[in-house]
């Protein structure tokens, strides 16, 4: 019987990730009336009415259950974008108060949320929003990208009670001592591309680098340690504008081939599952700015859009994960070895450090069988594929089952 490693856990087409940018301990007072209106908060009013939060749980998630959030946070004073900003802006650390932390440790312990490292202020405010400098473009030597991330993460963990395990590039923006801030910093993932970049028309630096189209969407490894490089492939707003009622000609025919148009659009969903790449949806907490512009991709203006494709993905053969659950079952993968003693028993060669986690196997045998694991717990197989706990011992396959 032939054995392999599943690519992703429970043999997904594709994993999925929904990834949120700046949830972070701020707001903005965009209507300058002192009070919370929908969408000018980021965080800095927690599960509270009005609050983002909220509109996150209510308005998307809800009926999605199955669905993992990570959010990328910045753990300082989140600053503006320009130098005499047109609307108040309130930010504080994600560590201020105890009610600021008691919100923050709580959105990470959730079983479908975590929190990963988005910089401490984000960056440099310039005249204009143009002249904003990202945070790990601003710094001007490896030792000073270090110590910065070191008084982020110690933020962090007085808040959270943890190290943050992965994050991503304040505006996807680099430079040359960037990727190794990361893997000296210790992080055992991050994002470090906006990977469809060039499929939208753009040449930005921060697209993807690499110009195969099918490994550019998949997790990569870099720096000494080869911390996981998890690509970020889809726009949280892919169908907007379907769904917008217009009475003119033009509107009439698009409501006439809606169906044509959201198949269309969704086959960048396909071609991620058809390959069995990675589907990271990438969006913002909210899309008000102290500049008066207003912030894309972001919850609020893509809320039909996002249901839309988690309920295309419903039926679909997806794994629903956090970026370090993704970062751990890669890790796994990479890590252990099926080693065969005869037809009917193997074993799995592992470190000791992978010990009880879960990998998934795919076995060439369809017909239903059971699996004796070394503490002798018996599982049944009725498709040919497994998650089995990593265990020292050999693994019996009982033809037939028990």
């Amino acid at each position: 019987m032939l054995i392999e490693r599943c690519k992703w856990y429970n043999n997904a087409d594709s994993p999925v990730l929904f990834m949120i940018d700046d949830l972070a301990n701020t707001w903005v007072d965009t209507n300058h009336n002192g009070t919370l209106d929908l969408g000018e908060d980021w965080g800095f009013f927690r599960d509270g009415d009005r609050s983002s939060f909220r509109f996150l749980q209510e308005k998307i998630l809800g009926p999605y259950p199955e669905v993992k959030v990570t959010f990328f946070v910045p753990v300082g004073e989140r600053v503006g974008m320009i130098q005499n900003p047109v609307c108040r802006m309130t930010a504080k650390p994600i560590n201020a108060d105890e009610e600021s932390k008691a919100f923050f440790r709580s959105v990470h312990q959730h079983p479908n949320y975590e929190l990963a490292y988005h910089g401490t202020t984000h960056g440099i405010v310039g005249a204009e929003a143009k002249d904003f400098v990202q945070e790990w473009a601003s710094f001007s030597s490896l030792d000073e990208a270090l110590i910065r991330i070191s008084e982020g993460a110690a933020i962090y963990e007085d808040a959270v009670g943890t190290r943050p395990l992965g994050g991503k590039y304040c505006g996807y923006t680099s430079n040359e001592f960037s990727d190794a801030s990361i893997d000296e910093a210790g992080f055992e993932w991050w994002c470090r591309y906006w990977n469809r970049g060039r499929a939208d028309g753009s040449e930005h630096p921060s697209c993807g680098q690499d110009s195969d189209p099918i490994t550019n969407y998949d997790v990569k490894r870099f720096g000494s340690t080869g911390v996981i490089d998890i690509p970020s492939t889809v726009n949280g707003g892919l169908l907007n504008g379907i769904n917008r009622v217009d009475l003119s000609i033009k509107g009439i025919t698009k409501r006439v081939l809606k169906k044509l148009l959201i198949r269309w659009k969704l086959r960048e969903l396909d071609y991620l599952l058809d390959h069995r790449l990675v589907i990271s949806i990438q969006e913002h907490i909210a899309p008000s700015r102290d500049d008066g512009k207003r912030q894309s991709p972001n919850i609020f203006d893509d809320c039909d859009s996002l249901n839309g494709m988690f309920d295309y993905l419903k039926d679909k053969n997806v794994w629903y994960c956090t970026g370090s659950e993704l970062a751990e079952y890669v890790n796994l993968r990479e890590h252990v070895s099926i080693v065969y003693v005869h037809d009917n028993m193997f074993t799995l060669e592992h470190e000791a450090k992978f010990e009880d986690q879960v990998i998934s196997l795919k076995f060439n045998e369809l017909k239903r069988f059971t699996i004796s694991l070394p503490n002798q717990v018996y599982i049944d197989v009725s498709d040919g594929v497994v998650n089995l706990p990593v265990m020292r011992g050999e693994y019996s396959i009982i033809k037939g089952g028990v």
